[in-house]
C-alpha cells in the first residue's frame, strides 16, 4: 500500500464540537427558546475557536446551523451511516444529504464512526462495535471508500468506546482491527480520547499500549472532553503524530469562561504552532494547478455544451450552472482538449507562448481548469474516460435533451416573478397590439356532428359513486368486449373531461375556459382528437372535439384500426378500444402569455390533469380506459395534419367496454 499522504489535509487548528442543547428546566435558553451556543456564533463569529464542528443530523433540528456554516469554518462528523452494518446498505437519502453539505460547507475532511448501529428492522440510536470479525471490517472498509468518493471529501474513521466485552468472539485486537480499517480504506484517524479510556477500561488494557496499537501515523484529529486530564497524552500525541486539529467539548454560552478558553487553546496550540486552512495555506493559486496539471491527461468534460457566434463561444454545462463566454480566438486552443490532451502539449500549440497573447491564452487555461471544465483522463480506463465526481446527473445518462430541457428551464433561489396585477396590465397592452390566440379551435367547414346534452343525461348515466371509490376502482385495461360505447357515454366523456362548463369574456377580447381540470393561466391549451373506433351512431374516423359547440368535427372517414396499434407504440390491442383521444397543445395559447420555456412545463402538466380525469370519469361510467405516452408522434400529426412545431402530440387515452383485463 502507497505511503499516507498526510499533506492532504491541511491544518484545522482547535475547534468547538457542536452538541445539540438539552431542554431541561435548567437550560439557559434565549426567550424564543433558540440555541444560545448558535445564537453567539451568528451574532458573534467563534470565540476563540477556529472552527465548529457538528453533525448532518444536527441540521435538521438546528436549521440555522446551515447558516452557521456559511460563516465560520466547519467540519463535518457524521454518526448516523453505520459503516459497520454487514448486509444493510447506507441509507441514500442520508449520504445525499450528507454530500450536500459537505458542497455547502467546504468541509477539509469529513468523520465517521468505525461501528454500527442499524441492523435488520431497527436501529440502536448509538454506535457499537459488539464483533471485530473480518466482515465487518471489510464492510466498513467498502462502506468508507463509498462514502468518501460520493462526497468527494477526504474521510478519517473514528474510534467508537468498547462498552462491553467478547473476549473469546474476537479474531484481532482492537487496536489491530481499527488499524487495518483504517489503512485499507486509506483514510485519516481520528482519535476520541474518551472512547479510548473507556475502550482501555472495559478490555482491560493499558491505556498507553492501547494508544499505541491504534494508526497514530494517520492521526489527524483528536475529540477531548478533558483536555486538563489528558494534557500529557496530547503533549506526546503532538510530538509524534501528524494531528490537524482537535475538537473540544465547550459550553460557549457562558461568556464568563472565556478567559479561562483563551488560556487553553493558546497552551493548545503552543504544542505546535501552524497556520490555518482557512486563513489561506490550502488553496493553491491557479498558476500552481496549472503547473500541477502540466503532465495530467485533460479532456473537456462531456456534460459541455458549446454556443459559437460570430465573436464569441460560450460553454455551458447547465449540472453545474456553468456559463463561460470568451472570444472566438480561443477556440484552437479548446479544441484541442476534444480528445485527451497535457496541458504542456496545449502550451506548445503554435501562438500559445512567445506572443502578444501569451497572457491571454494562459488565463483562458487556468480559467478551463479552475472552473472544472478540463477533467483529468482515467488513463488505467481501456475507454480513456475522464474522472469526475459521482454526480446525481448520471441518472439522466439517457436523456440528454430531457436533462437540457429541464435545467433550461430551472428556477434558482431569486428568480424574479412578476406580480398578478403587473402580468394583468401587460397582457392588456399586448393584446392591443396583438390579439390573445382564441381558447377555441374549430374546423367550421367540416362536417358537424353534434353530441347529446351532458346537462340532461339522465340521473342514472352515471354510476352514483362517490369520488374515492372512483379513486380506488380505476385500473388500466388492456383488453376490451365488443360492446360498442354509447352516443351518450361518448357525449359524457368528452364533456367532463375535455368541456367547458363556463365560458367567461376576458379583457384581452378573448374567453376564459373552466373545465372540470385546472390549466396554467387560464389558458386550456390542450385540444383533443376524437378516433372513433366503435362507437353507436358515429362512423369510424377521426374527429376533432369542437369545445365552443360540444361536438365532432370530421377530419377523415376511414378504419382507424389499421394503424393505430403502429401509432401507439406497437401495443395491437388498443385497436380494440372503442375510441381514443389524442391529447395536444396549442403552443400559440401558452407563448402569447408566458414569454419563457418554462410554459411547456405547464403545458404538459395539463394534459396530465386532463388525463386523470379522463380516467376518472371513464371509471364512474363503468367503462376500461388506459393512458399511454408511448406513441409515434410523427404518425398522429400526419394523420390529424398537425404541424408539430405549433400544436405537438403529447398523449392519448382510450376506453372501451368492460373490464375484463387490467392492471394497476
Amino acid at each position: 500500500m502507497a505511503m499516507f499522504d498526510v499533506s492532504q489535509f491541511p491544518e484545522a487548528g482547535v475547534g468547538l464540537e457542536y452538541h445539540l442543547p438539552r431542554h431541561t428546566p435548567q437550560d439557559e435558553l434565549s426567550e424564543e427558546g433558540l440555541d444560545p451556543t448558535v445564537e453567539r456564533i451568528l451574532a458573534e463569529g467563534l470565540p476563540h475557536f477556529d472552527y465548529v464542528e457538528f453533525q448532518p443530523t444536527h441540521c435538521i433540528l438546528e436549521p440555522r446551523l446551515l447558516e452557521l456554516g456559511a460563516q465560520v469554518p466547519s467540519l463535518l462528523h457524521s454518526s448516523s451511516l453505520s459503516l459497520g452494518s454487514v448486509g444493510i446498505a447506507m441509507d441514500r437519502e442520508f449520504l445525499k444529504m450528507t454530500r450536500r453539505l459537505c458542497e455547502k460547507t467546504r468541509s477539509p475532511w469529513l468523520a465517521e464512526h468505525i461501528s454500527w448501529s442499524r441492523f435488520h428492522g431497527g436501529d440502536t440510536q448509538h454506535f457499537i462495535l459488539p464483533t471485530l470479525a473480518q466482515e465487518v471490517a471489510d464492510t466498513v472498509v467498502a462502506n468508507a471508500i463509498e462514502l468518501r468518493d460520493l462526497t468527494a471529501t477526504l474521510l478519517v474513521l473514528e474510534n467508537a468506546p468498547r462498552l462491553f466485552s467478547l473476549h473469546d468472539a474476537q479474531e484481532q485486537s482492537e487496536g489491530a482491527f481499527i488499524s487495518r480499517v483504517v489503512e485499507r480504506s486509506d483514510s485519516g484517524f481520528l482519535l476520541d480520547l474518551d472512547s479510548a479510556i473507556a475502550t482501555a477500561r472495559t478490555l482491560g488494557y493499558d491505556l498507553n499500549s492501547y494508544l499505541r496499537s491504534l494508526p497514530l501515523d494517520r492521526l489527524i484529529e483528536i475529540h477531548t472532553g478533558h483536555p486538563q486530564r489528558d494534557w500529557e497524552i496530547l503533549r506526546h500525541l503532538f510530538d509524534s503524530s501528524p494531528v490537524k486539529a482537535i475538537t473540544l467539548e465547550w459550553d460557549i454560552s457562558r461568556k464568563t469562561d472565556d478567559a479561562e478558553l483563551l488560556t487553553l487553546i493558546t497552551a493548545i496550540k503552543s504544542l505546535r504552532p501552524k497556520a490555518l486552512f482557512w486563513q489561506g495555506c490550502a488553496r493553491q493559486a491557479p498558476q500552481t494547478q496549472l503547473e500541477q496539471g502540466a503532465q495530467t491527461l485533460l479532456k473537456l468534460r462531456e456534460s459541455t455544451w458549446l454556443s459559437i457566434g460570430s465573436a464569441s463561444f460560450f460553454i455551458r454545462d447547465r449540472q453545474c450552472d456553468l456559463s463561460l463566454e470568451f472570444g472566438v480566438m480561443f477556440l484552437p486552443l479548446l479544441r484541442h482538449f476534444l480528445t485527451p490532451q497535457t496541458l504542456g502539449s496545449a502550451l506548445l500549440l503554435p501562438g500559445v507562448l512567445q506572443s502578444p497573447e501569451q497572457d491571454d491564452n494562459l488565463a483562458f487555461l487556468r480559467e478551463l481548469f479552475s472552473q472544472g471544465v478540463l477533467q483529468p483522463v482515467d488513463t488505467s480506463s481501456d475507454t480513456g474516460a475522464s474522472i469526475e465526481r459521482s454526480h446525481p446527473a448520471s441518472l439522466w445518462a439517457h436523456w440528454d435533451a430531457a436533462l437540457e430541457f429541464y435545467l433550461s428551464t430551472r428556477t434558482g433561489s431569486h428568480t424574479p416573478y412578476i406580480s398578478v396585477s403587473d402580468l394583468e396590465a401587460q397582457l392588456e397592452q399586448k393584446a392591443s397590439a396583438r390579439r390573445q390566440p382564441s381558447a377555441f379551435k374549430d374546423y367550421f367547414s367540416h362536417p358537424f356532428v353534434a353530441l347529446e346534452n351532458p346537462l340532461l343525461a339522465p340521473s342514472g348515466a352515471i354510476a352514483q359513486s362517490t369520488l374515492l371509490d372512483s379513486l380506488c376502482e380505476r385500473r388500466t385495461s388492456r383488453t376490451f368486449s365488443d360492446q360498442p360505447l354509447s352516443a351518450q357515454q361518448l357525449s359524457l366523456l368528452l364533456y367532463y373531461t375535455w368541456g367547458a362548463t363556463v365560458m367567461e369574456q376576458n379583457r384581452m377580447g378573448d374567453y376564459f375556459l373552466k373545465k372540470t381540470s385546472p390549466a396554467g393561466g387560464s389558458l386550456q391549451g390542450t385540444e383533443v382528437y376524437a378516433v372513433l373506433m366503435n362507437v353507436q351512431g358515429f362512423e369510424r374516423g377521426l374527429y376533432h372535439y369542437s369545445v365552443r359547440r360540444h361536438g365532432l368535427e370530421l377530419l377523415s372517414r376511414e378504419d382507424p384500426r389499421v394503424w393505430i396499434g403502429d401509432a401507439c407504440g406497437e401495443q395491437p390491442w388498443i385497436k380494440d378500444a372503442a375510441a381514443v383521444f389524442v391529447s395536444t397543445a396549442r403552443v400559440e395559447r401558452m407563448a402569447w402569455k408566458y414569454e419563457f420555456s418554462r410554459a411547456l412545463r405547464v403545458a404538459l402538466m395539463d394534459a396530465g390533469h386532463l388525463s386523470q380525469t379522463f380516467s376518472l370519469v371513464a371509471t364512474a361510467l363503468g367503462l376500461g380506459c388506459f393512458t399511454t405516452a408511448a406513441l409515434r408522434d410523427e404518425l398522429f400529426e400526419n394523420r390529424l395534419g398537425l404541424n408539430y412545431l405549433e400544436e405537438p402530440v403529447f398523449l392519448v387515452n382510450g376506453v372501451g367496454g368492460g373490464r375484463l383485463s387490467v392492471k394497476p
